[in-house]
């Protein structure tokens, strides 16, 4: 009798350790997450991979709330002169192979990515003899190994903002090696670690790092490869998948009111910084060129349909400044609209007349017109491209279509490929949050015919010069407003870009999740997310 009784007492105690065990384990069982990243490798490098990891493997330094404030990430940050930036890594923080991550890692970065061509710490020349100046004048690592001093070369306001992307690489493992593993290239120091990819499947899945001062609160991440927008929410009303994750991208006006209708679902709506829809002309060569035919473009488009038809419920009609009202410095200029009779003013300035037909054509006889570029592989901007070309074949100019694979509209949109080799007349595109804040912000990087990798506007105006350089000088928030503010009235003046619409940002998840946390630049895909997840 002793002896059953002292087994039942056994057999009681290993249940409820087994019951103790659970409740302290994650709560959630899997989060399924839907995408239309294109990844082919899941290794770091892999632009798409990399945007997704951020949520899970690469942890950014920083991240930024929806209402524009900058919290520790990975790091803890200070500066007194926006010259001097100094972040400490924070207790505890460790790669997924159990070392500590350290202030020497985000060194051994900005080294390596010096290495392959960024001007980090090092001037870069290339091959045409343009010298491209460091970012960074020097740094100071402390005695302690946890915290980096970095020195801009001038002072900047907005720094925060750059670091809300930047992952930092494992010195320990990378160093002193000219080919590295795909397990090597997959090491983090997030709350999860990578645990498998199919390319067959198109599935990544991910699972608690073991190391990680905190417990995340699924057991695994699955992320579920979509070809397009279609399949992917189909998925999410029959349940198929848990959410949806486009980088920078929420869920598209057209789908919102049929997965508003779905009781298996909620839409999240939050302030957006990016600028889902833009405009952009070729301002140094080719018809647009002259500013009198941009302006006539930008008042013979009817902002109304844009936001009616392609944006989303939340969507509202852009300022000629560009920037959305959430941006930091942004300033009232005047609102869009339709004003045919002004259009038809600068046509005549551009030296084109009606015919006898309604089309604008010039002393030759030659209609006014402009090839429109755009991705063939994004809904919104098909339907903008669309609206574009009904609206000024009705007002008088000729409008070719031109969509392309994402590879060659890069090619022809950006100095990605080739600087200085941009040859779009005109072109759609889709500027992020990140995008619209790095460099000096007010997505400046796309309008500089300057930059390196984007530059699409080709714009190399003495004002815009005259206004970027007082945003990068800026010492205080005050002299950024300000510079920000001639920025605007430079983009309300001249129209190099122009936003079709601004939106919200609009986010599905199913209804049996509560406790979510969106992050300005990484939507439901962050670190905080998964920290806090709850089912309902």
């Amino acid at each position: 009798m002793k002896k059953a009784l002292a087994l039942l007492l056994c057999l009681c105690m290993v249940f409820a350790l087994c019951v103790t065990a659970a409740a302290e384990g994650p709560e959630i069982e899997q989060i399924t997450i839907g995408t239309t990243a294109a990844i082919e490798t899941a290794t770091n490098g892999e632009y798409a991979y990399d945007m997704l990891s951020s949520g899970t493997t690469q942890m950014p330094l920083v991240y930024q709330d929806t209402d524009g404030n900058y919290h520790p990430l990975l790091a803890s940050f200070e500066t007194e002169d926006s010259i001097t930036w100094t972040y400490t890594i924070l207790d505890g923080m460790k790669w997924d192979d159990g070392e500590d991550v350290t202030a020497e890692d985000i060194l051994f970065t900005l080294q390596y990515e010096d290495e392959k061509g960024s001007a980090n710490l090092t001037d870069q020349t290339d091959a045409e003899g343009k010298t491209t100046t460091a970012k960074y004048s020097g740094y100071v690592l402390s005695e302690d190994g946890r915290s980096i001093s970095l020195t801009l070369a001038s002072p900047n306001v907005r720094e925060l903002g750059n670091m809300t992307s930047f992952r930092v690489y494992p010195k320990h493992l990378w160093e002193g090696k000219d080919e590295l593993s795909e397990a090597e290239l997959r090491v983090g120091c997030g709350p999860y670690m990578f645990e498998s990819f199919s390319k067959d499947s198109g599935t990544i899945s991910f699972v608690p790092n073991p190391y990680f001062p905190g417990e995340p609160h699924a057991a695994r991440l699955v992320y579920q490869l979509f070809d397009n927008d279609d399949t992917m929410f189909l998925a999410l009303m029959n349940g198929d998948i848990d959410m949806t994750w486009v980088y920078s991208t929420g869920v598209p006006g057209s789908y919102q009111d049929v997965l508003a209708g779905a009781e298996n679902l909620q839409l999240i709506s939050v302030n957006a910084t990016n600028a889902p829809a833009v405009l952009a002309f070729n301002n140094a060569k080719g018809p647009f060129a002259d500013e009198n035919l941009r302006k006539a473009v930008v008042y013979a488009l009817d902002y109304e349909q844009f936001r009616e038809y392609v944006g989303s419920a939340a969507a509202d009609i852009p300022n000629a400044g560009f920037v959305p009202s959430s941006t930091l410095g942004f300033a009232e200029t005047e609102k869009l609209g339709t004003d045919l009779a002004r259009a038809e003013e600068f046509m005549t300035a551009a030296g084109y007349a009606r015919n006898g037909d309604g089309a604008f054509v010039n002393e030759s006889g030659e209609q006014a017109g402009f090839t429109l570029t755009y991705r063939a592989d994004r809904n919104n901007q098909v339907s903008c491209a669309e609206l574009i070309k009904n609206q000024l074949e009705a007002f008088g100019i000729a409008v070719t279509l031109e969509a392309l694979d994402s590879d060659s509209y890069n090619a022809k949109t950006s100095n990605k490929f080739s600087e200085n080799n941009i040859t779009m007349e005109a072109a759609l595109y889709g500027y992020t949050s990140a995008g619209m804040g790095m460099g000096n912000g007010l997505a400046t990087i796309y309008v500089d015919g300057r930059h390196p990798v984007q530059g699409g506007a080709q714009v190399y105006d003495e004002q815009f010069q005259t206004a970027l350089a007082a945003m990068a000088a800026a010492a205080t928030p005050e002299e950024y407003v300000a510079a920000a503010g001639e920025m605007q009235a430079f983009y309300a003046e001249h129209t190099p870009i122009v936003a079709l619409y601004w939106d919200s940002m609009t986010f599905a998840v199913s209804a049996r999740f509560d406790n979510i946390v969106v992050d300005n630049a990484f939507g439901l895909n962050n670190v905080n997310n998964w920290l806090s997840i709850t089912e309902k």
